[in-house]
């Protein structure tokens, strides 16, 4: 099922639908865009990344990784998003300085396209792409406010984190994961 976008909204009726609805929304640049549920394949992996980062985070004492749902509010001005995004890594500031977002059927041209420029913008420093069919991770960096590849990390390789100033095994991302017939 691909998400639902609305369009023209403001973070006042994203109020009224989060107050009135059980459904995960998100609010990003006026439009709504509803949530479907999320895959076994999906949740396992996300709950990886947030063991590894979780583990990494104790030994660094300075970071915070936290897992959606968990509204992350992006406001600037007049330009008000809320966003839930897989997996945010919080070091020492109100917004996470990492994201990592597991690609799905559904989100696969959100989390590429709309929520990238989203977070590029608000100058998250580290952005992640995880890709459970390939098991491959796309890593990007900011710099000079733009997002540039960095490469894509597979199962052999060890990822750096740059937020928490150490690495990742990708093949533990991948550990363990329940392939699921439906894809969100």
């Amino acid at each position: 099922m691909e998400a639902i976008k609305l369009e023209n909204y403001t973070y006042e009726d994203y109020l009224d639908i989060d107050r009135t609805t059980q459904e995960r929304v998100e609010l990003i640049d006026g439009q709504i865009y509803m949530m479907a549920g999320a895959s076994a394949t999906h949740q396992d992996t996300v709950g990886n990344i947030f063991f590894i980062l979780k583990n990494l985070s104790r030994e660094k004492e300075r970071c915070l990784p936290r897992i959606a749902p968990y509204d992350l509010k992006l406001f600037r001005g007049e330009d008000r998003n809320v966003v839930q995004p897989d997996v945010m890594l919080f070091c020492e500031e109100e917004i996470p300085c990492a994201i990592f977002e597991v690609l799905s059927d559904s989100t696969a041209y959100k989390d590429k396209s709309v929520k990238k420029e989203l977070y590029e913008r608000f100058g998250i420093r580290e952005y992640f792409l995880v890709d459970t069919h390939l098991k491959i991770v796309d890593k990007y960096e900011l710099i000079d406010g733009k997002y540039f590849y960095v490469q894509g990390f597979g199962t052999e390789d060890r990822m750096p984190v740059t937020c928490l100033d150490d690495e990742i095994e990708i093949a533990e991302v991948f550990e363990n994961i329940v392939e699921s017939a439906s894809a969100s």
